[in-house]
C-alpha cells in the first residue's frame, strides 16, 4: 500500500527543513505522526546543493524517497547551484541505453549529486534502497526542483537506468510543482510497455507558473485574473524564454499522468502590480499552498525568505512574505 497524495506532499515539504530536525517533524506532523519514520537521511554536502531522505511507514511498510527542492537561501552557493539545475538551457544529456532520450544538463547534474549522497555512516542512496524489503512499495517524491528530479530518480531506481547497476524493483513517482526534466523521447521511457507505465503522477497547482516550465511557458501569461498582472516586463521574459526554447529544439515534454489542483488567486495586498505579481507567484508555488489545495495540514514549520525556517507556533511564523527577496528561491 502506497502513501496518499497528501502524505507525499507533506513528506516532500518536510525535506526543506533542517535535516537534523526531520525525524522530529515526522513525529509532529498530523499526517505522519505515529507512522512515518526516517529510514535513511543524507548527510548534507557543503554547500547543501541537493538533499533527500528515505521514510518508511510502520503501518504499511511503504517507503518514500523525498527529494528537496532548491535550497531556500539566496546567500548560499547551494541556492545558485540548484538554480543551475532548474535551467532548461545548455547541452542536453542522453539517458543511458537510450541515446535519443535526453535530459537537461541541470537534471543530469542533480541526479549525479543525489547518487553521490551518503548518510553519516557512508551508506549511499542506492545501497539504502537496495536494503529495503523487496515487497516494500517505494515512491519517489519531491517539490519544485525535487519534483523535476523525482521521476528521473524513479527511473534510475527502477533498474531501467545506469546499465542496470540496481536490481529491478517496483517504483512509483509523484512530483509536485516539478518542471519537465527532458525531451519527448525521455518522457516515452515512462510510457506504455515500460516499467513505470501508469506509475508516475505529475501533481501541479493550475496557477503555479513553475509547473508550466518548460513545455507551456506562454500559458502562464494571463494566469491571475483580474490581477495582479506582470505587465510588459513579464510578457517580454516569457516571450524570450519561449523563443529560446523553440530555437534550441529542446522538445521538452511532461512526464506522468497529470493531477491538476485548481488554484485560487488572492486579492493583491501590495500596491505595485509587478511586485504583487511576484509575490502571487511565490504563494502559488509554496509547499503549504499545495497542502491547502489537497486539504492537508500545513507543514510543522514555515518557509520564509532567505534561509528562515520557523516552527509553526513561532510568533513570526504567520507574518507572511514581505518585499525583500525574489520569488525564485523554491523553484
Amino acid at each position: 500500500m502506497s502513501a496518499s497524495t497528501a502524505e507525499l506532499m507533506t513528506l516532500a515539504g518536510i525535506a526543506y527543513g533542517d535535516p537534523a530536525a526531520i525525524p522530529g517533524y515526522l513525529a509532529r506532523d498530523p499526517l505522519t505522526a505515529g507512522d512515518w519514520t526516517v529510514a535513511w537521511i543524507a548527510a548534507p554536502p557543503d554547500p547543501p546543493v541537493n538533499f533527500a531522505y528515505l521514510a518508511r511507514s510502520t503501518a504499511t511498510g511503504a517507503c518514500v524517497l523525498a527529494i528537496r527542492g532548491t535550497y531556500p537561501n539566496p546567500f548560499s552557493p547551494a541556492y545558485w547551484e540548484d538554480g543551475d539545475e532548474d535551467s532548461p538551457f545548455g547541452d542536453m544529456v542522453s539517458w543511458p541505453g537510450a541515446p535519443e532520450a535526453r535530459v537537461s544538463a541541470g537534471t543530469a547534474k542533480g541526479l549525479a549529486t543525489l547518487q553521490g549522497l551518503t548518510d553519516a555512516a557512508g551508506t549511499t542512496l542506492a545501497a539504502a534502497v537496495g536494503a529495503l524489503p523487496p515487497e516494500a512499495a517505494l515512491t519517489v517524491t519531491g517539490h519544485s526542483l525535487g519534483g523535476t528530479l523525482a521521476p528521473v530518480v524513479a527511473l534510475w531506481l527502477s533498474g531501467e537506468g545506469l546499465a542496470g547497476r540496481l536490481p529491478p524493483r517496483p517504483v512509483s513517482a509523484c512530483s509536485f510543482a516539478g518542471m519537465t526534466p527532458g525531451n519527448a523521447a525521455f518522457a516515452a521511457l515512462f510510457g506504455p510497455g515500460t516499467a513505470l507505465d501508469g506509475r508516475v503522477t505529475r501533481c501541479f497547482n493550475t496557477l503555479d507558473t513553475v509547473a508550466y516550465g518548460w513545455d507551456r511557458v506562454l500559458a502562464t501569461h494571463d494566469f491571475y485574473e483580474p490581477s495582479p498582472k506582470g505587465g510588459a516586463v513579464v510578457a517580454a521574459m516569457l516571450l524570450a524564454t519561449a523563443a529560446r526554447l523553440a530555437l534550441g529544439g529542446y522538445d521538452y515534454a511532461p512526464v506522468g499522468t497529470p493531477l491538476a489542483l485548481t488554484g485560487t488567486v488572492r486579492p493583491p495586498a501590495i500596491g505595485c502590480d509587478l511586485v504583487a505579481y511576484v509575490f502571487e507567484n511565490l504563494h502559488q508555488h509554496l509547499p503549504d499552498t499545495y497542502l491547502t489545495l489537497l486539504g492537508a495540514p500545513l507543514l510543522p514549520f514555515t518557509l520564509g525568505f532567505g534561509s528562515v525556517v520557523l516552527p509553526r507556533d513561532h510568533p513570526h511564523a504567520e507574518r507572511g512574505p514581505t518585499p525583500r527577496w525574489p520569488t525564485y528561491h523554491l523553484a
